[in-house]
């Protein structure tokens, strides 16, 4: 055994077999209402979920964040932020929030909606003159996903397309140039597609006047209270991004760098921690950033063009067979922004994420009003736990 394997040996015993439940830890602060002894022991079994995820080495390090009604958010963190210099997480370190992303560009658009600059029922041809079949692809399809429009690994993009990719000018250019365009005419069925939410992401600078990154800054994330958000640019490294990785559980050192490291702009580039995420989502709820009334678009089923929402219009490949429904996990389609669902019976509005070194969640339950963060560095590091959280998610009481 080399030096280096053993250091990392030596690291990996030290915090997975008996530093975990010192590594956790909650920041308090004055409560403005004191979390109930029933949903207090709710949390506890939610934290015990994530330190076993920790223990058991399927995640390096792990960041959990909760609010229930207006009682102080609580956060917690566990395990490492980097592995092989053996740095604890911290609450303000940042994590790759992937497709959480969505909900942040959905609420961009809808704030220029609201500025009277920008229209769901606009086609994208207004900003992509040659983009295929664009007269007949809105915004409002874009952001429920009913566009057509397939992922860009699917679709055959050009030998042009730029290592950078979509990080780069006009990435609408690379796209409109796919073999494989469309997958069904627009509105006729929902399917996710990380290729709507890049193009969201450019009109959003074509309108604005200003990048992407700048509109969020303005405003969302400094009214919303979110300084620990931005987007992740490699040679723009900061010191509280945390260290990602991927699993191999066969091997005797199971963490190991992702093989793919891509940065998805406006479909999943940002980094965020707990704290700015329940910020956000509080803020959205309350009307801070857009209207209500444009928040409850966001968190309502999107139709399809026959007037059945989502759940109801999966689209389905020729020669496939539809996917089987999860038990407890109903109606599962998208509004504009965000998935929704009836979980256990009990509606929810939600979004995951999954990218190189990292796995991330962000739900809320109505009934509750209970906000959940659950951020991993590790890829998938959140599913072998996901089941019994989500189900301990629905059983909060609401403290209103």
């Amino acid at each position: 055994m080399n030096k280096t394997h053993l250091f990392y040996l030596l690291v990996t015993v030290s915090i997975f077999s008996c530093g975990t439940q010192n590594i956790s830890k909650t920041n308090f602060e004055k409560p403005a209402r004191v979390v109930s002894d029933g949903n207090t022991a709710r949390i506890n079994a939610i934290d015990n979920l994530i330190k076993k995820l920790v223990s058991d080495k399927k995640t390096v390090g792990f960041s959990f964040g909760i609010q229930i009604g207006e009682a102080t958010p609580i956060i917690k963190e566990y395990g490492l932020a980097n592995l092989e210099k053996g740095l604890p997480v911290k609450s303000t370190d940042q994590f790759r929030i992937a497709s959480v992303t969505k909900p942040i560009t959905a609420t961009a658009i809808l704030k220029l909606v609201e500025l009277g600059e920008l229209s769901l029922n606009d086609r994208i041809n207004k900003f992509f003159p040659d983009y295929p079949n664009g007269q007949n692809i809105s915004i409002y399809q874009l952001l429920s996903h009913t566009s057509g429009i397939p992922n860009w690994w699917d679709g055959g993009m050009p030998g042009s397309t730029p290592k950078s990719f979509p990080m780069c000018d006009s990435p609408h250019m690379y796209l409109q140039q796919m073999k494989n365009g469309s997958l069904f005419a627009p509105s006729e069925f929902f399917k996710y597609s990380n290729s709507g939410y890049i193009l969201l992401g450019e009109i959003i600078e074509i309108v604005s006047g200003i990048k992407y990154d700048e509109f969020l800054k303005k405003d969302i994330f400094e009214p919303a209270g979110m300084p620990s958000t931005e987007m992740e640019y490699i040679e723009k490294g900061s010191g509280n991004w945390v260290t990602g990785y991927a699993l191999k559980p066969s091997e005797e050192m199971p963490f190991v760098a992702p093989q793919v490291y891509h940065l998805p702009f406006s479909a999943g580039g940002l980094r965020s921690n707990a704290t700015d995420m329940l910020n956000f989502f509080k803020a959205l709820k309350s009307g801070k950033i857009i209207s209500k009334e444009l928040f409850n678009d966001m968190t309502s089923y999107a139709k399809t063009k026959n007037g059945n929402p989502t759940y109801e219009g999966n689209y389905v490949a020729p020669g496939s067979e539809p996917s089987k429904p999860q038990e407890h996990f109903n109606k599962r389609g998208y509004g504009l922004g965000f998935h929704l669902m009836e979980l256990y019976e009990i509606p929810v509005y939600y979004h995951s994420g999954g990218v190189a070194g990292f796995n991330s969640y962000l739900i809320h339950i109505p009934k509750s009003n209970t906000t959940i963060v659950l951020l991993a560095n590790t890829e998938n590091g959140i599913i072998p736990a996901l089941k019994e959280i989500l189900k301990i998610a629905t059983e909060f009481e609401n403290q209103e």
